[in-house]
């Protein structure tokens, strides 16, 4: 019974600071209601396929224009990368004297130049060149490269993807022009063969062609493996509503460390602890108050989403349920444990960053790769990763037991040194 009356107590105080419950309720709307007004679902075009860049410098000039056989290459390029030719005179000044230098006459020269800059800087994964004679190699079914320029320090399987896409179109490009080619000697042939031979191919392409099985001898089955994850880009809502909710649900932190350090200063929590409430029950007790207006922040944000602009909510309503506990509970211990060691100062700052880095904002694949390393050691991106499984992905409660689990340590951990901190009697002056 005590700890339902330090949790009705703590209650209290929460809910009759009307700017913290402010904070924590309407400002995640004041960001939530305006996007979602303005934008349609697919307003941020998340869902858009954001194709890498390609420098391409194309030397295969004839008569005035890009050779047909380059502008195929390039066609089939457009089909996995953003081509970047024609380097604007900006850009190239943004490179360097030597880029601009080259760029002082438009062409394949400056787009050399500008690729091999922006390659070296670790811009672009790749730059293309191809060479001049290219379309006339192609044609007439002689062999031919075309250069591919990678900085090493880059990440190595971004080259290998874009050397797998190259590959695949100059492959393809060869085999088209290689069999076009055949067929014309074929038809060649057949004007040098006899009367009879002539007369017995025209006499055969009369008769309906028999139906043939032309499905491949061997086929592809794609399997899942089972450390992957599902990748699938959030659309307006399904970034917005979760985005904003677990940023101003760790707002949670300050409005917790606020309460403990009021407490303290007017000598409440001293007097809390003369009487024989236990520290456990104290703690809880506190716990409990947060956790309830944390889970309440989270079902009011998703239901005006769900209601009002029509957000799914996924297909495992138990694990969502689970996971903003989990979410929940993770801010609070924070706060006890940023309020055990006055850890106030910057604290709005750094939460914001926070969300930032966590995907919170924008989706978190977007980051470059040592951000996206960093991140891990935040909660905020334990709870988007999570959301985003059950609301945009479909996953039920096994797939989201990692970021549960992740969370529920966050939570461990900082319980556990707001405790420690807790029994020291100087901190309770």
């Amino acid at each position: 019974m005590r700890i339902l009356s330090i949790l009705r107590k703590d209650l209290l105080i929460l809910l009759r600071d009307r700017g913290e419950m402010a904070s924590l309720f309407l400002m995640p709307l004041a960001f939530i209601v305006p996007i979602a007004l303005v934008f349609p679902p697919d307003g941020y075009n998340l869902n858009a396929d954001r194709k890498p860049a390609l420098p391409v410098a194309v030397y295969d000039i004839v008569d005035g224009a890009v050779g047909a056989q380059a502008q195929e290459l390039l066609d089939l390029l457009a089909q996995s990368y953003a081509l970047e030719q024609d380097t604007p005179t900006d850009e190239a000044a943004q490179l360097g004297p030597a880029v601009q230098a080259a760029c002082a006459r438009p062409g394949p020269a400056c787009d050399e130049a500008a690729g091999r800059e922006k390659v070296l800087r670790n811009w672009r994964t790749v730059a293309l060149i191809v060479p001049e004679g290219f379309s006339a190699a192609i044609a007439a079914g002689e062999r031919i490269s075309v250069t591919l320029l990678y900085n090493p320090a880059r990440n190595p399987v971004e080259r290998q993807l874009a050397e797998g896409v190259l590959t695949g179109a100059t492959m393809r490009l060869s085999i088209e022009h290689q069999l076009i080619n055949g067929l014309r000697q074929f038809g060649d042939l057949i004007e040098l063969a006899p009367e009879e031979v002539r007369r017995n191919i025209d006499r055969s392409a009369e008769f309906e062609a028999t139906p043939v099985d032309w499905s491949p001898a061997l086929s592809v089955v794609s399997v899942q493996p089972t450390a992957a994850r599902i990748s699938v880009t959030p659309n307006t809502l399904q970034q917005t509503v979760p985005g904003y909710t677990v940023m101003f649900v760790y707002f949670m932190i300050g409005a917790v460390a606020a309460s403990l350090k009021l407490e303290r200063n007017t000598g409440a929590l001293r007097r809390l602890m003369t009487t024989p409430v236990g520290r456990g029950e104290l703690l809880a007790g506190k716990v409990l108050s947060a956790l309830l207006v944390g889970v309440l922040q989270i079902g009011v944000l998703f239901a005006i989403g769900a209601l009002f602009f029509g957000m799914t909510l996924g297909n495992a309503p138990g694990a969502l349920a689970l996971l903003t506990v989990a979410v929940a509970l993770s801010a609070v211990c924070l706060g006890l444990a940023a309020a055990a060691y006055n850890f106030e100062r910057g604290l709005t700052l750094i939460l914001i960053v926070a969300a930032l880095l966590a995907g919170c904002m924008f989706p978190a694949d977007w980051l470059p790769p040592v951000l996206r390393t960093i991140n891990v050691a935040l909660p905020q991106t334990w709870a988007m990763q999570g959301f985003q499984d059950l609301i945009t992905r479909g996953m039920g409660l096994s797939e989201v037991l990692p970021e549960m689990a992740a969370l529920l340590g966050f939570a461990l951990l900082a319980f556990a040194a707001a405790v420690r901190k807790f029994n020291d009697e100087e901190w309770k002056r």
